[in-house]
């Protein structure tokens, strides 16, 4: 940034800070750099008065050359402010909406370079009054940017308040599987099913020996997100069509377990089972503690402390409290997913009507925007050429903030009435023919 607070980056950085002092509106505050004077000259100014005063003409002379110094640097300011807003709203941070404010900064910047392209001949007070219109639409341009700098930073904060990422951590909510995912992952618990069952029906248990002995699939392969499936899987394949007593059949997957386990394994298999189920339901914030202690409680057996080491476990209290678990949690699950659903369809649903909201808001601006330009294209040529009862040529079409008529096969376009006529009169032909609406010839 120069000492005179106009060349400055128009970032999305400044415009999340805009009237710091790496804003592009930065009010100077200094006086400028001394340039060469502007087309009038000292001589042609001065010289060829027929009486001279000549310490007036010097006062006149200073005066003169401090504005068009001022005046310089200003318009260098207004150059580089326009280039930056103009980065600046190409930005896909910014809607439509925002974008078409900072375009109506960029044409009152238009129109002022307009006017210091004719400040050569002018006097010091209007060169001056001229400087202050420049600081007025930097000071302007600072509260469009601070605007939309806060409405930039209060989505930014809506979102983070009611996004949750699921992934974060092992906490966190899941967003409930596709029925693609659910089908996907019944297949592979049905597969683990089958090798638990190769594991436990053969001749002697396989309990650690490979990677299909019971204790390392539980370890290695279920966890949170797949313990209820696969209870769901040994249900559909297994319960009912066991030849064991025991009551391995009639309480499901932990009871096959148990009945095939010796002593501390099945402490130890049913803490597989109680933690990934627990883990579940912590994910989904489901109240399960009494649950859990009393299938602890089962798991651990009871305990003869008159016959040092020995620990009976009764197999039907303990599969009863893992199946008790087990059903709350799985009723749990079915409870949130469903509601997980219904307000995903309620987010999106809203989105939908914001962002339809926001399409018609921004449709009726942009209409509007249109109808006030024709309105003063109309009005501009009533007034210029002295008749309230023209209407504009239905060959003039208002495209992209411009009017537009095609004469000859060439297009030829301005932003209002005198821009247009005056390049259809460089072309060589007569505005009249072509801008209002011509009588039908009979």
């Amino acid at each position: 940034m120069s000492n005179y607070g106009f060349i400055s980056p128009f970032t999305m950085d400044s415009i999340y800070n805009p009237m710091t002092a790496t804003s592009p509106f930065v009010k100077p505050d200094a006086a400028f750099p001394t340039l060469p004077i502007w087309s009038g000259d000292f001589q042609s100014s001065y010289m060829s008065a027929p009486s001279t005063d000549y310490y007036k003409m010097g006062q006149d002379y200073m005066a003169n050359l401090n504005a068009n110094s001022q005046l310089s640097s200003a318009a260098q300011g207004l150059a580089s402010l326009e280039a930056e807003v103009k980065k600046t709203k190409e930005s896909d941070q910014l809607k439509e909406e925002q974008k078409e404010r900072l375009q109506e900064i960029l044409d009152k910047i238009e129109a002022l370079k307009a006017e210091i392209s004719k400040a050569g001949n002018k006097s010091a007070e209007e060169k001056y009054a001229l400087i202050t219109k420049i600081t007025e639409l930097q000071e302007e341009a600072a509260q469009v940017a601070k605007e939309i700098a806060e409405e930039i930073q209060a989505e930014a904060s809506d979102n983070s308040t009611d996004t949750t990422d699921p992934t974060s951590d092992t906490d966190s909510p899941s967003k409930p599987k596709t029925e693609k995912e659910k089908q996907e992952l019944a297949y592979n618990m049905e597969k683990i099913c089958d090798r638990i069952d190769r594991s436990v029906r053969e001749a002697g248990t396989n309990y650690d020996d490979d990677d299909n002995g019971i204790k390392n699939i539980l370890t290695k392969e279920i966890n949170k997100d797949n313990v209820i499936e696969l209870f769901e899987a040994w249900d559909k394949s297994y319960k009912g069509k066991g030849c064991y007593s025991g009551g391995d059949d009639e309480y499901g997957l932990i009871g096959t377990l148990m009945n095939d386990c010796e002593a501390g394994q099945k402490e130890e298999i049913a803490m597989l089972l109680i933690n990934a189920l627990y883990d579940k339901a912590r994910e989904i914030g489901l109240d399960v503690a009494s649950e859990v202690a009393a299938a602890k409680l089962a798991s651990q057996g009871e305990r003869h402390w008159y016959s040092v080491g020995i620990v009976t476990r009764n197999d039907d209290d303990i599969c009863k409290a893992v199946n008790a678990l087990y059903n709350k949690v799985k009723d749990g699950v079915e409870k949130y997913e469903k509601e997980q659903a219904e307000k995903i369809a309620a987010e999106e649903e809203k989105k939908k009507a914001e962002e339809a909201e926001e399409k018609a808001k921004a449709e009726e601006a942009k209409k509007q925007k249109e109808t006030e330009a024709k309105d003063t294209f109309l009005g501009d040529m009533r007034e210029i050429w002295k008749d309230d009862e023209l209407e504009v040529s239905e060959k003039v079409k208002y495209e992209d903030g411009k009017f537009v008529i095609r004469i000859e096969g060439k297009e030829y376009s301005g932003k209002d009435f005198n821009e247009l006529c005056d390049k259809i009169c460089d072309a060589g032909y007569n505005p009249k023919d072509y801008l209002m609406k011509q009588p039908i010839v009979a």
